[in-house]
């Protein structure tokens, strides 16, 4: 194999890895970003986030007063994720860049990588963060069940 076969295929290969790691984080914080869209009034009742919402409300039963400690926590939650998904959205823009260039650019391939890696594991430990910090104000019963239902996004077993 030509070194620029190899470049290529291994550029491919981190491309795959990287969307499929992208896949999973935005799939999680896609449902948890709901809640806030739902509690702000500005969601589209049609949207794939308005599933979180629904699910909060009926399976979790959040009271008003849970709503009211749990609107602040969404809303910085999705300012940050928000930004999160603007430089991985970037970071794809640069590594197509990198990629559209003869001969290829491995130094901008590799960096637009990093910056890609970086945003998404930063999305990762948000997303998780986000999880934990709203757990805090569930009881114990709806803890519980907004913890396997993240487990069961995370393995794709719903």
């Amino acid at each position: 194999m030509t070194p620029a076969i190899r470049l290529i295929s291994w550029t491919l290969l981190a491309v795959a890895l990287s969307a499929a790691t992208a896949f999973l984080v935005v799939r999680v914080a896609s449902h948890s970003a709901d809640h806030h869209h739902g509690s702000a009034g500005g969601h589209d009742p049609h949207g794939p986030d308005d599933s979180f919402h629904a699910w909060l409300h009926e399976r979790l039963a959040i009271t008003p007063e849970q709503e009211t400690k749990l609107a602040p926590i969404e809303e910085a939650y999705e300012r940050n994720r928000a930004l999160l998904a603007d430089r991985i959205s970037e970071g794809g823009r640069n590594l197509a860049e990198a990629l559209g260039k003869a001969p290829v650019d491995r130094t901008a391939v590799d960096l637009a990588l990093g910056d890609i890696h970086a945003a998404q594991g930063e999305l990762q430990r948000l997303t998780i963060g986000h999880f934990l910090e709203m757990k805090e104000h569930l009881s114990e019963e709806q803890a519980g069940q907004l913890l396997q239902w993240t487990r069961e996004s995370i393995t794709h077993d719903h």
